[in-house]
């Protein structure tokens, strides 16, 4: 797999997380693929995770910054077809589900695959159900893929643009949706997260959030608006 895909994770000050993230990516059977993490400057003990992880997982760390940037950052640096972009909170809990999605978009060449989300958090589940619905009924749109799992071929993305990095939040959505939704598919298994992005905006703040956010998917000028979403 490793002349196949390359893994980018964007992160900063992520020690409580990406331990979860990269223990289950052990557990992938990768194959020595690279992992790109590219790391904002994190000032916790995030490098000493990474460094541990190191002796099981290819990892190159990368410079980063805003999510988009990091991302950016290792999409340049990758010569591989397929490109995979995992936040640093995930973790993948099916051990099948790289293989899973890299192979769904190679039999059915797809150029974009994401998965559904979960959470042990049960009003994260319930709300994580609606954006999987949300995410379904996307493939008759304009495609809607989170970065917490965003497959894609390396030649569309640079097609399409990237992450634009001028925008404040959504960037991953903002990308996706410049996808072909016959070019897009779903595989029937989960990354979770926990719920800290619902303790900093408060699950009302959130609920709020993304009400807005679908009401203004189409103003692209809306999303460049700073709303401190990554402080």
């Amino acid at each position: 797999m490793k002349d196949i895909l390359t893994i980018i994770i964007p992160c900063k000050n992520e020690e409580g997380y990406l331990q979860n993230l990269l223990e289950s990516l052990s557990k992938q059977s990768l194959e020595d693929t690279k992992i790109l993490i590219a790391d904002a400057g994190s000032t916790d003990k995030t490098l000493e995770i990474i460094n541990y992880y190191k002796s099981v997982l290819n990892i190159q760390v990368i410079k980063g910054g805003l999510p988009a940037i990091g991302r950016n950052n290792g999409a340049e640096l990758s010569n591989t077809p397929y490109i995979l972009f995992i936040d640093a909170d995930g973790e993948i809990k099916d051990d099948l589900l790289i293989i899973k999605s890299l192979s769904k978009m190679i039999e059915y060449d797809l150029d974009i695959v994401t998965c559904k989300l979960n959470s042990r958090y049960l009003i994260v589940k319930l709300l994580y159900k609606i954006n999987n619905i949300i995410t379904l009924l996307s493939k008759f749109d304009k495609p809607f893929v989170t970065g917490m799992f965003f497959l894609t071929k390396r030649d569309k993305f640079f097609e399409n643009g990237g992450f634009p990095e001028d925008a404040m939040h959504c960037e991953d959505y903002l990308l996706s949706k410049k996808y072909k939704t016959n070019k897009f598919g779903i595989v029937n298994s989960y990354i979770y997260s926990d719920d800290r992005r619902f303790k900093k905006m408060s699950y009302l703040g959130m609920i709020k959030y993304i009400f807005k956010n679908i009401l203004n998917r189409n103003n692209e000028d809306y999303f460049k608006k700073e709303i401190n979403y990554w402080k």
